[in-house]
């Protein structure tokens, strides 16, 4: 619900940050008042805020236009406070007015109110802050159709990628000796083409080949653990990676932003189930 409170403790907590880069050259002009001044003008603004609030209840669609924007401005400042923690400290503003991406994940940002989407919004703010040209529209595009749920859903199937970019084709099979941990995480292949209809898997399964004339050991990772595999084959020179799931660049960007957990069983599953034809499991770091 949002009233004339909300925005002022929103402001609140944005004059904390008021002094910073994003606020004082970004937020205040869009704001259209500068909220480093609002300590000092507290009250005197806070009833003007609540007065303005209750006049535009009794006030037909003009009313409703207000209380719109009041809610459009209340999610802005913040996700704008959530970003600020993420900036560099000392960064100056290189935005210029034709970075798309930027300004249009300002606009979109006035529309969300789910802390959770504020704050992966927020992280995409501040990287594209800190290094102007890091993300995309298409990012952008998938950001405005992800819920909550679909964000917890990415983030659970992310705890499933190894070498930080795909997930192995077989797990989606549901072997008996996955379901238990792939129960547990509620996930399935249902779930994955959820993922993939938002961009954030490619849309088929892969296969990856590579040359390893020099026999050397092939590393798999999982979160900070690893499979060591070692060549068997004399000839063969040539390796197979399983087919796959991979992330599109917009799922390895968000997925930056995002807090996947270790799996134990899922790691105990890669172990005994993973394999490379002509290549053993020689080492993992138990």
């Amino acid at each position: 619900m949002i009233d004339s409170a909300t925005l002022t403790t929103a402001i609140d907590n944005a004059s904390k940050v008021a002094n910073t880069p994003l606020f004082t050259t970004i937020i205040d002009k869009i704001t259209g008042f500068q909220i480093s001044k609002w300590a000092a003008e507290v009250e005197v603004r806070k009833k003007i805020i609540h007065d303005d609030y209750e006049k535009a209840k009794e006030n037909g669609i003009m009313g409703v236009q207000y209380i719109e924007n009041l809610r459009h401005t209340t999610n802005l400042i913040d996700t704008a406070v959530k970003s600020a923690k993420y900036i560099d400290d000392g960064k100056k503003n290189e935005i210029k007015m034709d970075n798309d991406f930027f300004w249009n994940t300002i606009e979109h940002s006035k529309t969300v109110s789910n802390n959770q989407i504020q704050e992966l919004i927020a992280k995409l703010i501040a990287g594209e802050y800190n290094k102007p040209g890091s993300y995309s529209m298409s990012t952008l595009q998938t950001i405005k159709m992800l819920g909550k749920n679909e964000l917890e859903l990415f983030e659970k199937i992310c705890s499933l990628v190894i070498n930080t970019n795909h997930i192995p084709q077989s797990l989606f099979s549901i072997p008996k000796d996955a379901k238990a941990f792939l129960g547990e995480l509620n996930i399935d292949f249902g779930s994955l083409q959820i993922l993939q209809n938002l961009g954030l898997f490619l849309p088929n399964e892969m296969s990856r080949l590579s040359e390893n004339q020099l026999k050397q050991n092939i590393k798999i990772t999982y979160f900070d653990k690893q499979i060591l595999f070692k060549p068997t084959h004399e000839t063969n020179l040539v390796f197979q990676f399983p087919d796959f799931y991979g992330l599109s660049v917009t799922g390895e960007q968000l997925v930056q932003h995002l807090y996947p957990k270790f799996n134990k069983e899922y790691y105990s599953w890669l172990k005994e189930n993973y394999k490379i034809p002509n290549y053993i499991v020689i080492e993992n770091n138990d």
